[in-house]
């Protein structure tokens, strides 16, 4: 019965999991997420350099500072500029990035995409308030990142469906403007429109609540309710003081800069006090808000090898001097539904198991006013004056670790999930024009596809030189079931996505500019595979390797030439297919070089052949050797008489040429049984053998045409 039950709770848990991970990464996917994402993300370098400029600035070292200030002032001038200057203007860098990544999202080309952003800033500075006759910049700096945030997005919203409009957007002026003045003349009565009417909300919004910006009215709120708390219960206040930092945080507002002004001394019941944002910092804050050292030494010990694992080894030096930007901005926890429990739940923990340390006089108070910048460990026991203070942290982060540890968890199978999905939209766009005789420019697009594309890019370069590809080796069988050789089939094992689609990594590697190294990488893996079958499988076989248009456009004759020397094979050795699409892109000089291959002594063979436009006219250049079947024409073969018909007619039409043909996709064998009356005396497919590691080839080999090893 008990174990009923647990079967039951386990199942309903497991069911609540799904459901809740399905419902987040709805959310994770959806637009404005996104484009939050990739806007924060833009800003880690910008949030790092500032946060180890300040870090270095305020050491906690007496004689550092005062070698600092007294004879390394230019040192200190410039850190004072980066840490403080770059805070300074946080809110206006990520207006810019906020709205260039809105309007990427969208596929906008380049122009139209700085509008967004000439857009988005003159809406974000006409919410600034004035004193003195002059612009009061603090709601540029961190003060304003939540203005930043949701002005920039609603202004971006608002811009985009005015575009729509032809008359708003005086499109019959622009007819035939070229350049830059087309884009900026449209966006003339939107961009006036939308100031005027944020300026109006500014100023009826700030007359409402007493302030004189936009951005202070968050700071007006928390003012009002810690007034009221603060009368009443010390606990209670420290307790709201701690939840706010981490809302606010989470909403995009720098929370510990905007109740700076609030925190305050506050009274325990037994009369001792202590100042509460140095206790905040030395018990609650440890590694930044958040306590953030705990998300650090989660994602180091347990999520080393997982995405943000690898972001927490970055963030490594600023945690450990609280500042937690990094892992904030990064991950990201803003606006990260996931995250928000244990984002705001484990420092109430933290506070509330202190609190009462300190109020059991077990641990003693935060009495010594610490830098904000100095480790945990250290600063609690500077500030309690005791060991017993940097004991209590370690116990905290302990505790916080183990919070934040499932959800950092499901945050990274989220994060999977949701790449995953981007993945297999750009695997279905690549597919839907992979007849096309122009590429698809994935690359150059800003949007989510975009980005996939240019990250696996980079991680395309990286796993050439770590050698991470790798190649299988499907069986091709004759009539008389002997297997004659093999087709090497490029793989790539992503250790985030799986296995990515192979046409996918040839298009990257295109249009990267890294195809000459991804050749040398397949060349060179497969002449050396040749060789280690010759050392075990005497008798005569062939490997055959994958080639493209754009790399018969290249020298790869001296990459194949420079192989075979390196590990003795012979051309005859070593075929190379060319699909019938690519050589579509360049026919005189494709033609011209595969010419060449041929006269050197390798087998060409032509990829996919019979449902292209010109496929008569390559066999009547006497260019190939060998037609491969297109997978179309044999996967129907049973069903449709046609295909029968066609796939006769080129069996007769190459035996007359002197060439020989092999069937793609024999996965039965009621389909050899057809391709064999047809005339087609060679098959490759899942009938006989998927692809598979070099020496299960070998071992195939061996086995089909019984030759012992």
């Amino acid at each position: 019965m008990n174990g009923y039950l647990f079967c039951c709770l386990k199942e309903i848990c497991n069911t609540v999991r799904d459901l809740l991970r399905q419902k987040l990464f709805e959310f994770e996917n959806t637009f404005f997420s996104k484009v939050i994402r990739h806007a924060l993300g833009m800003m880690i370098p910008f949030v790092l350099v500032a946060g180890v400029a300040s870090a270095i600035r305020d050491l906690p070292i007496p004689a550092f500072q005062s070698l600092l200030q007294e004879s390394l002032q230019w040192l200190y001038l410039i850190l004072n500029v980066v840490g403080g200057g770059f805070s300074a203007i946080f809110s206006l860098v990520l207006v810019i990035t906020l709205a260039y990544c809105f309007a990427m999202e969208k596929n906008e080309s380049f122009e139209y995409a700085m509008m967004y952003v000439i857009v988005s800033l003159g809406a974000f500075v006409s919410q600034l308030d004035w004193q003195d006759g002059k612009l009061n910049i603090t709601g540029l700096g961190t003060e304003g990142c939540f203005c930043a945030i949701f002005v920039t997005y609603l202004v971006c919203m608002a811009y985009a469906a005015l575009r729509k409009n032809k008359y708003i957007t005086l499109q019959r002026y622009t007819a035939g403007v070229g350049g830059i003045c087309a884009p900026a003349i449209q966006a003339l009565l939107p961009m006036t429109l939308i100031i005027f009417t944020v300026g109006i909300v500014n100023c009826i919004v700030c007359a409402w609540f007493h302030v004189e910006a936009l951005y202070e009215v968050m700071d007006y709120l928390m003012q009002r309710l810690f007034e009221i708390v603060s009368a009443h219960n010390s606990f209670l206040l420290g307790l709201i003081y701690i939840v706010a930092v981490q809302l606010l945080w989470f909403l995009g507002f720098h929370g510990s800069n905007v109740l700076n002004p609030v925190t305050q001394t506050v009274a325990f019941t037994d009369g001792a006090s202590f100042f509460l944002k140095n206790f905040s910092d030395t018990f609650v804050s440890m590694g930044g808000s958040g306590t953030a050292i705990c998300i650090w030494l989660a994602l180091i010990l347990f999520m080393r090898k997982k995405r943000n694992g690898k972001l927490a080894g970055v963030a490594t030096i600023p945690v450990l001097f609280n500042m937690n930007e990094i892992l904030t901005f990064g991950i990201p926890i803003i606006l990260n539904p996931v995250l928000f429990l244990p984002f705001v739940m484990t420092p109430v923990v933290m506070y509330m198991i202190s609190y009462i340390a300190v109020w059991l006089d077990i641990v003693p108070a935060a009495s010594n006013q610490v830098a904000w910048t100095m480790p945990p460990i250290l600063s609690g026991y500077v500030a309690t004056g005791s060991l017993r203070g940097a004991v209590l942290q370690i116990i905290c982060i302990v505790i916080g670790v183990g919070i934040y540890l499932p959800f950092l968890k499901l945050n990274e199978e989220i994060e999977t999930v949701r790449g995953q999905h981007q993945l297999s939209l750009l695997v279905e766009e690549l597919k839907e024009k992979e007849n096309d005789i122009e590429h698809p420019m994935f690359l150059l697009q800003g949007n989510s596809v975009g980005i996939i594309s240019r990250t696996l890019l980079q991680e395309l370069k990286s796993a050439i030189q770590k050698r991470e590809l790798y190649m299988l080796y499907q069986p091709q069988i004759d009539a008389n079931g002997k297997c004659v050789g093999a087709e090497a089939n490029l793989r790539w094992n992503h250790p985030v996505y799986g296995m990515i689609y192979p046409p996918l990594i040839i298009y990257l590697a295109e249009d990267g500019g890294i195809l000459p190294e991804l050749e040398d990488y397949i060349v060179d893996t497969v002449c050396q595979a040749i060789q280690k079958v010759k050392s075990r499988y005497h008798s005569t076989f062939k490997i055959s390797v994958n080639f493209t248009a754009h790399s018969l456009l290249g020298d790869i004759e001296s990459c194949i030439h420079n192989a075979m020397k390196k590990y003795d094979v012979r051309p005859e050795e070593l075929w190379i297919e060319i699909t019938e699409q690519d050589v579509l892109l360049q026919v005189d000089t494709v033609t011209e070089k595969m010419k060449r291959l041929r006269a050197a002594g390798h087998k060409l063979l032509i990829d996919d052949f019979g449902m292209g436009h010109t496929s008569l006219l390559y066999l009547n250049s006497h260019t190939f050797d060998i037609v491969k079947l297109d997978g179309s024409l044999v996967r129907d073969l049973l069903v449709n008489e046609t295909n029968q018909t066609i796939v006769r007619s080129i069996v007769e039409l190459t035996d007359k040429l002197g060439m020989s043909v092999i069937a793609e996709f024999v996965e039965t064998e009621e389909q050899k049984v057809v391709l064999e009356k047809l005339g087609c005396l060679c098959y490759q497919g899942h009938l006989y053998s998927k692809p598979v590691v070099l020496e299960s080839f070998i071992a195939f080999l061996n086995e089909h045409n019984r030759i012992p090893e």
